[in-house]
This record gives structure tokens, C-alpha cells and sequence, in this order.
């Protein structure tokens, strides 16, 4: 079970990895309900956390997509493969990224369990100044940040790993919007 402040998660290769509460909000308020995003079937922090033990993160970090069962709903798809969706019609949606950003979605009535998915994809970055870690676990990072050994979970979503910030999408992308 997760903590109300700052998690420490190890990866398989004994990596530091640092769950700031910033890094879990942003994840709750994106990936809970369709319209924003993919989303978690039921949802639970702890797969992200359990998703990563058995990763080696490594260099810059970056996407880590890993099977776990039944994690969520896919949502976001390349524009090609939404617009063949059933009924697919346009409109506009917000997802938040370090601000809002505008972009496309599709209503469709195919039902939500069309897009379930077994992948979970993780964004880790490495931190490298203390002055970007939680001051809740400062003191017991401070060796790996300098060993550069420290990462941080930036993002995690049900799906592919390959999409790009919400901002670059342009029209190559679009969020699902599923019949309920």
C-alpha cells in the first residue's frame, strides 16, 4: 500500500525510485474516468509501484510498458485507428499536462471493454538535484541522487507506451471516448 506522502520504490537493479504525492495526483486526476485519457479499471497506485520491481531502469530512463493483468482501458490511439472507430466523431477534450492542453477526441459507441488492456506503461526520469525531491525524503535519497542512482516517476497509464506528450499530438492522435 502506498503512502499519503513520498514513496521509495526499487527497481529490479536496485535503482532508486522516487513517488512524489505531485506525480500520484497527476496520475488520479488523468486516468480515472474516460475523457481524459486511458484509464485504470480499478484504480490503485500500488500497480505502478509493483510494476517497476521487476524493471531495470537505466541512462535517461523513459517509458517502461509492462504486462499487468487487466490494468485498464487503452484510450488514447493514433488517429487513423480512431476514426474507424464505430459512430467516430470529433471533439475537442482537456488533458492536463504542466498545463492544460486542448486536443482531440473521439466518440464512439463501441463500449469501453473493447479497449481493455494488459499494459501498463511508466515514465521515469532521473533526478539529479535535490532540489526537485519531496523534503519528506530528502535525507534518504541524497546518496543515490548524488550516485546518480535516483529516478522519478513522472506519469503511468493503462496502454501503449509509445504516445507522445499530449501536446505533440497535433491530429496524429486522439482520447477515446467509449459508450458507457
Amino acid at each position: 500500500m502506498l503512502k499519503e506522502a513520498t514513496d521509495l520504490l526499487n527497481t529490479k537493479n536496485d535503482k532508486v525510485v522516487i513517488f512524489a504525492d505531485w506525480a500520484k495526483g497527476h496520475i488520479e486526476r488523468g486516468h480515472k474516468e474516460p475523457g481524459k485519457g486511458s484509464i485504470f479499471a480499478d484504480f490503485d497506485l500500488s500497480l505502478v509501484a509493483g510494476a517497476l520491481a521487476g524493471v531495470d531502469v537505466e541512462g535517461e530512463g523513459g517509458v517502461y510498458t509492462v504486462k499487468v493483468p487487466g490494468v485498464g482501458y487503452n484510450l488514447v490511439l493514433p488517429m487513423e485507428e480512431a476514426a474507424r472507430l464505430p459512430d467516430a466523431r470529433k471533439v475537442k477534450v482537456s488533458k492536463e499536462e504542466r498545463e492544460e492542453v486542448i486536443v482531440t477526441g473521439i466518440q464512439t459507441t463501441a463500449p469501453l471493454e473493447k479497449f481493455r488492456t494488459d499494459e501498463l506503461s511508466v515514465v521515469v526520469r532521473p533526478t539529479t538535484d535535490l532540489q526537485y525531491v519531496p523534503d519528506d525524503v530528502k535525507e534518504q535519497v541524497a546518496d543515490a541522487v548524488e550516485a546518480g542512482q535516483a529516478y522519478s516517476i513522472l506519469s503511468a497509464w493503462p496502454g501503449r507506451g509509445d504516445v507522445p506528450p499530449a501536446s505533440q499530438w497535433g491530429e496524429n492522435w486522439a482520447v477515446i471516448i467509449p459508450r458507457k
